[in-house]
Parts: structure tokens; sequence; C-alpha cells
């Protein structure tokens, strides 16, 4: 008791305080960006825009009741699967899914487990998804009138995660359209609990990622796209990213030097004013949806 009561105690007790007020901080924000809250999604009129859409239901590959829409295009081209960012829900790309649908294509926009109206309680900002992905693979290839042994896949963030890391086991995922790609989970669960806090960011990321270990019994670097990558012979790759985001784009850039050689490799990185992990608007969309649309139909043709 007397050590408590000296000039050093009260120094550790300040010490400890501290140091358990900014672990008690760092748990929320963990349990925050793990548990986001679902997206009301408002009723879009499809038909309106004279599109048809189905409502379907399929299960992940670990059992996780899913829902999406499925868009049919033409028959006997290949479908693309579209995979949102962490925290949205299949409705945030409803738009370039009717881009790719007016080029031919079919189309399935599912929400990730713990997102929109899948089942689930937390995610694991792509590392369990890319069981939500190999799902949907599996869900396409029991479709009749569809080639899926050529299916392409965009991602945007976590989505773009999870399809990198369901592509090692799936090959007939052919040609990605990877969009914020971080290179594991870990990097974006510290980005997201401490933002542009550079401080933190570098010296105190050993305490997201013991929540998040904690939370999920699973680490953030069991499984990383940057691992996976380059180990991913005879797939497209096109990698979109953000200008506004120097740290990630410098990431994407060293992820993709690893990619093994394919056409046009030179032009398939890009980066790009807005992309879909940053928002788009206006002329950054359509050249959004050019690039996206351009890109599957070269490379999974028709």
């Amino acid at each position: 008791m007397r050590f408590w009561r000296s000039p050093f105690g009260a120094l550790a007790l300040l010490l400890l305080l501290t140091a358990g007020t900014g672990l008690t901080a760092t748990a929320f924000r963990v349990f925050r960006q793990t548990s986001p809250p679902r997206t009301d999604e408002s009723p879009i009129d499809f038909e309106s825009m004279m599109v048809r859409t189905e409502e379907v239901e399929f299960a992940a590959a670990d059992g996780v009741e899913l829902r999406g829409w499925l868009i049919r295009g033409e028959p006997q081209r290949p479908p693309i699967l579209l995979c949102h960012d962490l925290g949205a829900s299949k409705s945030s790309l409803i738009n370039v899914a009717l881009a790719l649908s007016r080029s031919g294509f079919t189309v399935l926009l599912f929400d990730f487990r713990a997102h929109g109206a899948s089942a689930g309680e937390r995610s694991t900002l792509g590392l369990r998804e890319k069981r939500d992905v190999l799902g949907a693979v599996d869900y396409l290839a029991g479709l009749d009138a569809l080639d899926t042994r050529r299916i392409g896949v965009l991602g945007v963030g976590m989505g773009a995660h999870a399809a990198v890391l369901a592509a090692a086991d799936r090959p007939a995922i052919r040609a990605l359209v990877l969009d914020g790609l971080y290179p594991d989970a870990t990097y974006a669960l510290v980005h997201r609990v401490y933002g542009n806090w550079s401080f933190a960011v570098d010296h105190l990321a050993f305490m997201p990622r013991g929540v998040f270990l904690a939370l999920n019994g699973v680490s953030g670097d069991g499984e990383r796209a940057a691992d996976v990558i380059g180990h991913l012979p005879g797939r497209d790759m096109l990698l979109l990213a953000p200008a506004s985001d120097t740290r990630l784009a410098d990431e994407m850039m060293r992820m993709y030097e690893t990619v093994p050689d394919q056409a046009d490799a030179d032009g398939n990185f890009v980066v790009l004013p807005a992309t879909h992990s940053d928002g788009l608007y206006a002329t950054h969309l359509a050249r959004y949806h050019d690039r996206v649309t351009t890109f599957f139909a070269d490379r999974l043709g028709s």
C-alpha cells in the first residue's frame, strides 16, 4: 500500500489507468468495426430500370445463409459475382451490376455474413467472408445456361480481400477486379480503428490485433491476400487504387508486382480519382463502369 502512495506508485497507477482506458477504447472500436450496423436498403424499382431480378438464397461454404439478387444475362456467357465492402450491402453495387448486365453478363450480388439480409453476427474483414464467396461461386456453378468454367469477380475492400482468398480454392474464378484491396485483415482493422493517427498505426497495432483474435478466434494475419495474389496462375486481374489513399495505393502496387504475367499487364494497375472504396459520382462513376465492363468483356469474352 505504501508503494501506491509514493510518487512512483502514483505514476504507475496513472500509466495503468491510461493503458486500461486505451485498451477499452480500442476494444470498443474493434467491436464496432467487426459488428457494423446493417444497412437499411430502400426498395429498388427494378421494373423502371427494365431489369428483371431474382431474389436468391444460398449457403456459404460453412453453412451461413446468404441472400442476394440475380440478374440474368445472355445464355452461355460467364457470370460475374459482385462483393461489397465492410458495412455496405449488395445495393451499394447496383449501378455497376446494371452496367455489366447491359453488356450481357449474368450478375450475382449478395450480402456478406452479418450484412444486409444475410445471416451472421460478426465480420472478419474478409477471412471467413472467403467462405461466402466460395458459396456464391458454387451457387452459380449450379445454374443452367451459364459458362461457369469462367467466372468474374469484382470485390471492394473486404470483398476484394475475400475474393483473392477464394480464388485460390476455385480455379473457375478467372478474372478479378480488385477495388481497394488491402494486404490482410490486420491492415484494414488497424487503419479503421486508428484512422490517420500514424503513431498508433505504426506502434499500437498489437492492441486491435489482440482484440480481434479474442473476439473472433482467428488471427488477422491468418490468411493474407498479399501472400495469395502472387500464386494465382492463369488469372487476369485489374487492381483499382484510390488516389486519395496513397498508403493503400502503395500497398496495392507492391501486391500487383507479385502477380504472374498476364495480358496487358502494364494497364492492369490503375489509380483512379475515386473508386467504390472511397465514393463514386458523376464522371468518375462512368469512367469506373467503362473500365470494369471493358476488362470483363476482354478477359471473359462472349
